[in-house]
């Protein structure tokens, strides 16, 4: 349990999802049919629409769907966060942001002036307290 809600709280300050969101629509967005048609004569009354191609690609995607049901938790665990305390939230960010490279237990006692011990206990309560809020949101 405590591992799910760390790998949820890792992607959510991470800005994973979002980042997975932008890469399948890019995904999408490169064609994946090549001409080999060198020299030879064309469809004339073939009607080309990409704009409508594209969006039909990315509504049948089920990769897609997911992702969007990924930031729709996205937006739950921002609803439960804004129940908490910014200090402790601001602790949980440094913590699980693995974009900043700064979540060792020193670095973070530093920033909040506080004992390693202190900032660990203050986490894992932050952490049951989220769980018990999201689970019964969710």
């Amino acid at each position: 349990m405590a591992d799910t809600i760390d790998a949820l709280l890792s992607d959510y300050f991470s800005g994973k999802i979002d980042m997975q969101v932008k890469l399948r629509k890019l995904e999408l967005k490169t064609s994946l049919v090549h001409d080999e048609n060198i020299g030879g004569g064309k469809a004339q009354n073939k009607h080309v629409r990409p704009v409508d191609n594209m969006l039909i690609r990315e509504d049948e995607d089920t990769v897609l769907h997911e992702l969007y049901k990924l930031r729709n938790q996205q937006q739950m665990i921002t609803d439960v966060l804004a129940t908490f305390d910014y200090e402790l939230v601001r602790m949980a960010s440094l913590r699980y942001d693995r974009r900043k490279r700064k979540n060792e237990w020193k670095y973070i006692a530093l920033i909040f002036n506080a004992d390693e011990s202190t900032c660990r206990k203050r986490i894992r309560k932050f952490k049951k307290e989220f769980s018990n809020k999201f689970w019964k949101f969710d």
